[in-house]
């Protein structure tokens, strides 16, 4: 009977997810973008114009599951610009689509519940199509 691959990548998933990588710390976040650490968002509150996309970048050595919700629960949310879940790994980044909608709204990590951020849009009123772009 041969040996089945999956159960040695379950375990290599899991260490990474879990696990820091070796290594130099990642750069820190430029101004503008959010940035993720460990268990936290660089921020716990962004402002962006409707209009504005919105970068993140894993600035840890941990995986992360990004998208719109609240406390680690990920769910579709009407306004979000983001409608998959993101794997991050070390130095990716994520850029959303335009913020369209202004509103307040929220990102957070499936692996790590306690990180979350607020995203207010504000309305542009410059243009008839309300977007600053």
């Amino acid at each position: 009977m041969a040996f089945p691959r999956i159960l040695l990548a379950l375990p290599l998933l899991a260490a990474g997810a879990f696990l820091p990588a070796l290594g130099s710390e990642p750069a820190a976040p430029a101004a503008g973008v959010v940035g993720m650490e460990h268990e936290l968002f660089s921020v716990n509150e962004i402002t962006v114009r409707q209009g504005d996309t919105l970068t993140f970048v894993n600035n840890s050595r941990w995986l992360h599951i990004i998208g719109p919700g609240q406390g680690g629960t990920l769910e579709e949310i009407k306004g979000v610009p983001m409608h998959e879940r993101v794997l991050t790994a070390i130095d990716d980044t994520y850029t959303t689509a335009r913020w369209d909608q202004p509103g307040t709204y929220y990102m957070t990590c499936s692996i790590h519940p306690d990180m979350t951020v607020k995203v207010i849009v504000n309305e542009c009123g410059c243009c008839a199509s309300g977007t600053c772009a």
